[in-house]
């Protein structure tokens, strides 16, 4: 399983560097990227642990990490006064992972 975020990672970061080069997004802010990228694989990663049997273990520091990592690189990207509606946001995963833990019957 690790192995397959491993991979991810590796990807968001080449691709990361090819918006960088094709001038899509700023040498300067490709760092902010990277966490939201990051923050978002570990959200894919408690989704699979907390949806699949054969891989269900503790994810709530991951879950807190990803929400971190994706609330401080969207901050830079979008600006601080858009921090309302990232909180917003947040709000919601919190609220579908809920939904979706329910569901699983734990």
């Amino acid at each position: 399983m690790s192995a397959v975020f491993s991979g991810l990672i590796v990807i968001l970061l080449g691709v990361l560097f090819l918006l960088v080069a094709q001038d899509y997004i700023f040498w300067g802010d490709w760092w902010a990227y990277l966490l939201v990228g990051i923050g978002v694989i570990f959200l894919i990663e408690v989704i699979v642990r907390q949806t699949r049997p054969q891989y269900r273990c503790p994810v709530a520091g991951k879950l807190i990490a990803a929400l971190v990592l994706i609330a401080i690189g969207a901050g830079h990207i979008y600006g601080l006064r858009h921090w309302w509606a990232l909180i917003i946001i947040v709000v919601g995963f919190v609220i579908l992972f809920l939904g979706f833990k329910r569901l699983g019957g734990t």
